[in-house]
């Protein structure tokens, strides 16, 4: 039981499941690596691990727990470097993983007979440049660029600064940005020139097949348990209920790094390959998306269009390593009512899938939320995907998809309010069906039922009857709780300001 640290073995067999990525590469001697805010927030803990191309997209899948087994070329597919938070990755999820730190990137092997550099190409543009003053950051800038490196630059359509987009999980407090900014934006891809394989061996080793996570068990006082197939998690989870489950670990990482928590077992269900659980399918006008699907598959998935609120949302929900571990099922799991993607589904109306031994069962996400920090998934059950009908706007109709997320910074931060507004339109403009969801507005992630009601009927545009009462009971909606992000009364604000805003920028007659 093992993973490979910059080409070498480390062997697994003992290690406490609680035990971050980061203390293993930092107790090895490979001290590049730092800890910073020890919640995946600085960056200064940034690894690269090789994993696997995501499988092409699949017709929808029956929904049952004994799916047919992966085709055998599935494992032979191309490879790809992710960048991710060392701090935040437990050894329970590491068995079978491919990792590599800024100590061992530093020679590409450059071939036609060219001196070896000591120096990766992004290392050298960070030092040309005067990129680093300190130091103490510069490890997790050089991983974070080397992922993107080999990656091609796919950022927002409407950004003005990819190099800030690549960059955006990464702190820096004593050089600026512009340098750093420049040389992300400037090296992203510069690893996928063709012929590049044959001159780079990192550039070569994406051609070659990843194991990928193994089903493990790790520990000895205290087991993790990484099934392979969600039939064997669910069986796990009934009979061992107390396991803490986990599947990005973005979530429960804080809690054992900030919070020390330790659990008296883990399941890790990222080992799953059940293609209900862990791809993303498109079918007849229904999405359904896995729960184990990260955020960065979510995101390849969505560029071809549909579920717009998601693609929307995705570019501001938290940073790019945070997306390449965090997970659809994780992510709406938390409960949280300030979760980014929460008012998402809720705007879409999706529908989770949860299972349990007896089978699979449905549950709206209008009701799956059953208090703070609550749902209607059972203590031996399991979520295994959501299913969004993403039908299109009546013909010569249109559908508004509208979304924003309001924190103080706009890319790793909490949200104070978060709207999603999915409102369809007949070809005179007038409302046939509306959706507005919030978060960060009460104890739950809500959609404003009264206000929806109000809308039916109604003209989209300012100043029609039902678009001002719809906007009347929002006002009175929710009451909303003062914190450190937003008092109450500016969180009142903020609900009737971002409809508002989205009248504004898609009503009948808006020039926008």
């Amino acid at each position: 039981m093992s993973f490979l640290l910059n080409g070498e073995f480390v062997d697994l067999e003992g290690t406490d499941p609680h035990v971050t990525l980061l203390d293993l590469v930092r107790d090895r001697g490979l001290t590049g690596t730092k800890e910073g805010c020890a919640e995946g927030d600085c960056g200064a803990c940034t690894v690269v691990v090789r994993e696997p191309t995501p499988s092409p997209h699949r017709p929808l899948i029956e929904t049952r727990l004994d799916p047919p087994p992966l085709p055998a070329k599935d494992s032979e597919r191309p490879s790809v470097y992710r960048a991710i938070n060392g701090c935040l990755a437990l050894a329970a999820q590491l068995p079978g993983t491919e990792v590599w730190t800024v100590e061992g990137v530093g020679d590409t092997g450059h071939a036609g007979g060219r001196a070896e550099s000591q120096l990766h190409p992004v290392q050298e543009a960070i030092a040309t440049t005067g990129g680093s003053q300190c130091g103490f950051c510069t490890p997790g800038f050089v991983m974070t660029m080397f992922a993107s490196y080999y990656s091609p630059l796919v950022t927002d359509a409407q950004s003005v600064d990819p190099g800030g987009e690549v960059l955006a999980g990464n702190l820096c407090r004593c050089t600026g940005y512009r340098a750093l900014r420049s040389v992300a934006a400037l090296t992203s891809g510069a690893g996928l020139v063709e012929g590049s394989e044959h001159a780079d061996r990192f550039a070569s080793r994406l051609h070659d097949p990843v194991p990928g996570a193994v089903p493990a068990e790790l520990g000895s006082a205290v087991v993790a348990y990484r099934p392979s197939t969600l039939a064997e998690a669910i069986a796990r989870r009934a009979s061992e209920p107390g396991l803490r489950v986990i599947a990005g670990a973005t979530d429960v990482g804080v809690e054992v790094t900030r919070g020390f928590k330790r659990y008296p077992g883990i399941l890790s269900l990222d080992a799953i390959t059940d293609p209900i659980f862990s791809s993303c399918s498109r079918a007849e006008g229904t999405v359904t998306i896995g729960a184990g699907v990260t955020m960065t598959a979510l995101e390849d998935f969505l560029r071809d269009g549909g579920v717009p609120l998601a693609g929307q949302m995705l570019p501001w929900f938290a940073s790019r390593q945070i997306r390449n571990r965090a997970t659809v099922g994780g992510n709406l799991m938390t409960a949280s009512p300030i979760g980014d993607m929460s008012p998402v589904w809720l705007a879409h109306d999706a529908v989770a899938l949860i299972g349990g031994l007896s089978g699979i069962r449905e549950v709206r996400v209008a009701d799956f939320f059953t208090g703070y920090r609550q749902t209607a998934v059972g203590a031996d059950e399991l979520l295994v995907a959501l299913r969004i009908d993403d039908s299109v706007a009546p013909p010569r109709g249109r559908r508004v998809a509208w979304v924003r997320k309001v924190a103080r910074r706009d890319r790793v931060d909490i949200s104070t309010v978060a709207g999603a507004f999915l409102v369809v339109l007949d070809d005179r403009g007038t409302v046939v069906s509306a959706r507005l969801a919030y978060g960060g507005v009460a104890a739950t992630p809500v959609r404003a039922l009264g206000a929806e009601d109000a809308l039916i009927g109604a003209v989209w545009r300012a100043g029609d009857g039902g678009v001002r009462d719809a906007r009347a009971l929002l006002g009175s909606a929710f009451a909303p709780l003062s914190d450190h992000r937003g008092s109450a009364s500016y969180r009142q604000r903020l609900i009737t300001g971002l409809f508002d805003a989205c009248l504004s920028e898609t009503g009948i007659g808006s020039d926008r």
